[in-house]
């Protein structure tokens, strides 16, 4: 029944430059691949929000929905084979970046935290 829901990427979206090897061409296909769901996911979220009729209750469960995203730099710099990787010293360390993210968010949008959106939905329409 929450309004607030919190996203915890992963992956990144963007990646600079351009992927030049094999290798690198996969990680950023699986990349895509992985993205293009959530991407839609969003994407229709956002669009319920401005076609609901916030007067019943469906509608106003989609329309007052809250957003928010926690994201990290350092999911940039690892590949696709990061994700077979169980050694304790990589997990630790995924385990304290994503501890050090979510402070970072919560520094920065702590008190929007059941008051307003800080992920903009409206991106994720674009030309219909």
């Amino acid at each position: 029944d929450s309004t607030d829901t919190i996203l915890v990427q992963v992956n990144p979206v963007e990646r600079p430059g351009t992927p030049r090897s094999a290798r690198e061409i996969v990680n950023r296909v699986n990349e895509v691949s992985f993205n293009a769901t959530l991407q839609k996911e969003l994407r229709m979220i956002a669009l319920l929000r401005k076609v609901t009729d916030p007067g019943n209750a469906e509608g106003a469960r989609w329309a007052n929905m809250r957003m928010h995203r926690i994201a990290s730099d350092l999911m940039s710099e690892l590949g696709y084979s990061s994700k077979l990787n169980a050694e304790w010293e990589f997990l630790t360390m995924l385990r304290d970046e994503g501890r050090r993210a979510a402070e970072s968010f919560l520094d920065a949008h702590g008190a929007d935290l059941g008051v307003r959106s800080t992920l903009d939905l409206d991106h994720f329409i674009g030309p219909v």
